[in-house]
């Protein structure tokens, strides 16, 4: 822990001890192993996405119907293939500085279910991850009737279909943090143990960072790659540039995607494979991920909120548990090991925001939502190239931090996906209703006259994601969620009627 009012000096400093951060200070030093280069983040972790990850290694499993419909979401997509294809090679470099005891393995392999607990919109992702496969060839078999290995679920939650991807699977997100972070320090990697405050400019350069300690670290280059807390650690700077620049393009919240989860153990299911469900009501989807210890993690929960939350409720708990039956109805008799709690980074559009900010020397990695572990190896080598003054490893992509949201629907098809997430939840929850009733039809004009209204309200006439919708839909405060985003994107308009006269 840095104590006192110590000043110290490095090359490069990096804010946030995620993966995505110390992936980046790995890279850093095997490029060049006289760089002096620190990693600044509570050593705790608490509420932090890397810590409570499943974590599944998977790309085309998680597409969903409206992903390859644009240039965004098929780059999105490439990345993730990239990512997946990069792991083999980046894991053997980590094992070949480990112990034999501590080495890593990926344990392949993912089934992706279509259930009969389910609305219209799992069948419509469950297709298009077929096709997505099919157009990317992405290996993947059919199992005859959803016969997934060792399931036992409920009988009105059976698989209908199933679809076998061997290329995608998992690995212990907390055991490849730990490995980054002792091969990293071995390097010569600097870990502190505290959190950044404020920052000390010098032009249109960071001189350095103030941490809650009272210390200062001064640096040549800086890289901001905290999750969730990543928005709230710039907004001193995003409020300095706008203001100085008059109508500069403000950088977009990021959001915390609140993750429950529940490491068991002694489900005599013997699961071998991630199991999980498409996406779906406004989340990744059901996820079973084995773990080589006997153990299993379930998976399923995520509420948006604008700040990261490090609690759990007796409602994500009660939903998690009894999710659980549409996999395993065995999972009951588990003996719970741990709950985790993790923060997911959520950008306003859902891409990564990927790249420097306002002053010459700093950068920021975030927003990469349920893809941040997964793309580690590769982001890590962009932008530890970028840093070093090289044009990274990404090519020309789309995930620049200072853009206008991307649009990859209009308002009213953004209010019909809203409505297929909340239809499905409905059905995921055990909803019933008479035979001859039209309750899908009667909950989806509901859930349209609202979301309408929240539109109104906002003030765009552009798609959100059914996450940020439903928030902004049933917050319990509202007005004020509601006029924080809409400043947002008055901002954003100011800066694009600018943009042309700069």
């Amino acid at each position: 822990m840095i104590k006192g009012r110590s000043v110290t000096s490095y090359d490069m400093v990096i804010v946030g001890n995620g993966i995505l951060g110390c992936a980046t200070a790995l890279e850093l030093v095997r490029r060049d192993g006289g760089l002096r280069v620190a990693v600044v983040g509570p050593e705790a972790r608490a509420g932090a996405a890397t810590t409570a990850a499943g974590a599944m290694l998977n790309c085309v499993a998680e597409v969903n119907h409206r992903t390859l419909s644009t240039a965004a979401g098929q780059a999105k997509l490439d990345l993730s293939i990239r990512a997946l294809e990069a792991w083999p090679d980046w894991l053997d470099a980590i094992n070949a500085e480990l112990p034999p005891d501590r080495r890593l393995a990926i344990r392949n392999g993912t089934y992706v279910i279509l259930n009969a607990r389910a609305g219209r919109l799992d069948s419509l992702n469950y297709h298009a991850i077929v096709d997505a496969a099919t157009r990317y060839r992405q290996r993947f078999e059919h199992v005859p009737s959803g016969d997934v290995p060792h399931l036992k679920p409920g009988v009105d939650a059976r698989p209908l279909s199933a679809v076998y991807l061997p290329d995608e699977g998992s690995i212990d997100a907390r055991q490849v943090l730990d490995a980054v972070v002792s091969v990293a320090r071995r390097a010569g990697v600097v870990f502190l143990d505290d959190t950044v405050a404020g920052w000390k400019r010098n032009g249109d350069r960071i001189g350095s960072v103030v941490t809650e300690s009272g210390a200062e670290i001064q640096a040549d280059n800086f890289l901001v790659a905290a999750g969730a807390a990543s928005h709230s650690l710039l907004t001193e700077l995003n409020e300095s540039a706008e203001s100085a620049e008059g109508a500069a393009m403000p950088l977009q919240p990021v959001l915390a995607g609140k993750g429950v989860a529940v490491t068991v153990r002694g489900t005599g299911s013997g699961a071998e494979h991630v199991v999980r469900t498409p996406n779906r009501a406004g989340g990744c989807g059901l996820h079973m991920v084995p773990g080589s210890d006997g153990t299993v993690y379930l998976g399923a929960t995520g509420d948006l909120a604008l700040e990261p939350d490090e609690s759990q409720t007796v409602g994500s708990v009660r939903f998690l548990i009894s999710m659980m039956e549409q996999f395993d109805k065995r999972l009951f008799r588990s003996e719970i090991i741990r709950w985790h709690v993790g923060n997911r980074p959520v950008s306003v559009d859902g891409f990564p925001l990927v790249g420097r900010v306002w002053q010459d020397n700093l950068w920021v990695l975030s927003g990469t939502h349920r893809d941040g572990f997964h793309c580690s190896p590769l982001l890590a080598r962009h932008m530890a190239d970028l840093m070093l003054g090289g044009a990274g490893v990404l090519g020309d992509h789309p995930f620049v931090p200072l853009r206008q949201p991307i649009r990859t629907m209009s308002r009213e098809d953004a209010i019909d996906e809203l409505a297929l997430h909340l239809v499905s939840q409905f059905y995921e929850s055990s909803g019933r209703s008479p035979a001859y009733s039209e309750v899908s039809e009667v909950l989806e004009r509901q859930y349209r006259t609202r979301t309408r209204e929240t539109y109104d309200d906002l003030g765009i006439d552009f798609g959100l994601a059914p996450d940020l919708l439903g928030l902004l839909n049933w917050a319990a405060d509202r007005d004020a969620k509601i006029g924080y985003f809409r400043d947002y994107f008055q901002r954003v308009s100011r800066a694009e009627a600018l943009a042309p006269t700069r």
